[in-house]
């Protein structure tokens, strides 16, 4: 059995392999769905285990930069992690995630972010980051003013987008170019059975707010969904009412921690319920993302938290007098995660850091 990164004359097979596993009675090819992650120009991302000639596990990979907190940090998206029934429990997911890691790591990226929450990831060592609290909006939701609402034309709004989108403090870097392709196919998972639709909203001619939303998922059977936003939430809200076909469930609605402004625009709504992220994380290079950071955890304290490298995986945090040997995994719940027991609260100062949303129009 071979171990490899795979090259462009093996996407045929690698895009098969992910349809037998992922889509069995399904009419649509996964390559159709995230044309841009199986593209023969992204087969260096991808790490397959061949044996006798046929491709029987995989791991696919994109690369993105993101901004976390105004510092700029390269990070990989992961997902289509599939094994041929013929060759499960024998550990070649977990060699082949190890090995994308590495080549991600030599690529320049530092943090890897994973679909999904399967046992296979967590004994990787990816966790559960970030913090998210899930509203409900109803249908009788009031917005405190009207805007004017225009559906997202991807080529003539997608610069009016990227200037909105651009005032994140965290968020994913898309060349317009690529924005564009984005908006034009939004292929999000849970999409291909619903409908995406994406809008600005207007006020005096201006626009002032965009909201992507994937909405009546699943057939219709799941809530429509808030993919991701920017600008002025109450043009947000006042988009989302005039979607059309809710269910009398509501929308559902993510607020991150950052995001006060729309907290304070859906007020007097509280949350339903509070969660992690959709997506596990790993960091891959402790030391690099370390620098990455460095300058907006110097913002928060004169003596911010250093990062060694000790081994594989493993990792010494030091600030001031104090020490703290951990493995990536917490290391990773320590920088990024909000209920974390293995870290001090000496560290409550500084972390957890703002953390890549994953679920809008990023992982294609």
């Amino acid at each position: 059995m071979e171990f490899r990164m795979a090259d462009a004359h093996d996407m045929g097979r690698v895009a098969a392999l992910a349809d037998r596993v992922f889509r069995p009675d399904r009419p649509r090819h996964m390559a159709d769905v995230f044309p841009h992650l199986y593209a023969r120009q992204n087969a260096h991302h991808w790490c397959i285990a061949e044996e006798a000639g046929h491709v029987i596990s995989i791991v696919g990979a994109m690369v993105w930069t993101v901004i976390l907190g105004g510092a700029s940090v390269v990070v990989a998206s992961v997902g289509s992690v599939a094994t041929d029934e013929r060759y499960r429990r024998q550990g070649i997911s977990t060699r082949l995630l190890s090995l994308a890691a590495a080549s991600l790591r030599d690529e320049g990226a530092h943090l890897m972010l994973i679909s999904g929450e399967r046992p296979l990831y967590l004994r990787f060592g990816a966790r559960p980051i970030g913090l998210v609290e899930w509203y409900a909006l109803p249908k009788a939701f009031v917005p405190s003013r009207a805007f004017e609402i225009r559906a997202v034309d991807p080529i003539r709004d997608s610069a009016a987008v990227a200037r909105l989108y651009r005032c994140r403090s965290t968020r994913f870097v898309r060349p317009l170019p690529l924005l564009e392709v984005l908006l034009r196919q939004q292929p999000l998972t849970e999409v291909e059975e619903g409908k995406s639709a994406a809008f600005l909203a207007y006020e005096r001619g201006v626009a002032v707010s965009y909201a992507s939303v994937i909405h009546r998922p699943s057939c219709g059977r799941k809530a429509s969904q808030l993919a991701e936003w920017a600008g002025d939430p109450n043009g947000v809200l006042d988009g989302l009412t005039r979607l059309p076909d809710w269910r009398d469930s509501g929308m559902t609605i993510p607020v991150l921690p950052e995001e006060g402004d729309l907290r304070g625009a859906l007020a007097p709504l509280r949350p339903v319920r509070q969660t992690s992220f959709p997506w596990l994380a790993k960091i891959i290079d402790g030391v690099g993302l370390g620098r990455d950071l460095e300058a907006v955890w110097a913002e928060l304290s004169a003596h911010p938290p250093r990062i060694e490298e000790t081994g594989p995986d493993r990792y010494r945090v030091t600030r001031g007098e104090e020490a703290w040997e951990v493995d990536a995994a917490t290391l990773t719940r320590m920088v990024f995660a909000h209920d974390v027991r293995e870290r001090s609260t000496s560290l409550d100062d500084v972390w957890p850091s703002p953390a890549p949303w994953p679920a809008g129009l990023n992982f294609i």
